[in-house]
């Protein structure tokens, strides 16, 4: 474990609290200021990626369908459509608020410290703009990390695709690699923040694995439901920081218990 983090067993049920405490730290006054940015951002590019993807995407698919098919079989082109408008709206709303989530790292590092503080009963930090704008690249680069992190192993998942009998296992490689970065994402603010390596941040998680799966399993499901995940990124960044404090010292795991409550 990480200098510093004790490590506690977690019940399955304690991740019910756990989320509580992202809501109500979100909700906090001291949080909000700081997630007015990143929700605009998520709004902003949510909106302009679902017009481009259903007027040049849907077009370019659903245009073909129809002209191939008769006129008596259009209910199928319209059901096929329906389909595809569905596939779109999700695959759309996951992608998008994963990049929002990325160009808003540093409005969601600023949360992370200023809801940890909330959590544990620390005084306020007062710190400049240009205390900020210096963490900026830090953070883009523990970003980039991330991805880095998750790109190789998609691609891999991805191959396995044509590999007979293998590929009956890719739904489930998918959601174990889905779940896993949906939590590493989102608690990594928390990491951060303390200069925590990403490697060791990593074995943190994986020692926690079932309710890691748990949270990031949660977030990436709420991540394709419209409206849903335009609050949902900074309500995981404070549940992160949560799980986090509920990973660490005994005072963590007590005031988690409170504010979960």
């Amino acid at each position: 474990m990480s200098e510093g983090i004790k490590a506690g067993r977690i019940a399955p049920r304690e991740m019910l609290g756990i989320a509580g405490a992202g809501v109500r730290l979100a909700l906090s006054r001291p949080c909000l200021p700081y997630i007015l940015v990143p929700v605009l951002v998520n709004a902003l590019l949510l909106a302009l990626g679902g017009l481009w993807m259903f007027s040049y995407l849907g077009g370019l698919v659903t245009t073909p369908l129809a002209s191939c098919l008769p006129e008596c079989l259009s209910f199928i082109a319209s059901l096929i459509s329906l389909a595809i408008a569905a596939l779109l709206i999700f695959v759309g709303c996951y992608l998008f608020s994963t990049l929002a989530t990325i160009i808003a790292s540093p409005f969601y590092g600023a949360l992370a410290a200023v809801a940890e503080r909330e959590l544990l009963g620390h005084p306020p930090v007062q710190t400049t703009l240009w205390q900020d704008l210096g963490d900026v690249p830090r953070i883009m680069a523990r970003e980039l990390r991330k991805q880095a992190f998750f790109w190789p192993w998609a691609l891999f998942i991805a191959l396995l695709w044509f590999i007979p009998a293998i590929d009956l296992l890719v739904p489930l490689l998918w959601f174990l690699l889905s779940s896993f970065m949906g939590c590493l994402q989102f608690c990594d603010y928390a990491y951060d923040n303390h200069k925590v390596p990403f490697a060791r941040m990593k074995s943190d998680l994986r020692e926690h694995l079932p309710t890691t799966l748990i949270f990031g399993a949660s977030v990436s499901l709420l991540m394709v439901i419209p409206l849903a995940n335009l609050l949902l990124p900074p309500v995981a960044v404070c549940a992160g920081v949560a799980y986090y404090a509920r990973m660490g010292a005994p005072q963590g795991a007590s005031e988690v218990s409170r504010v979960g409550s």
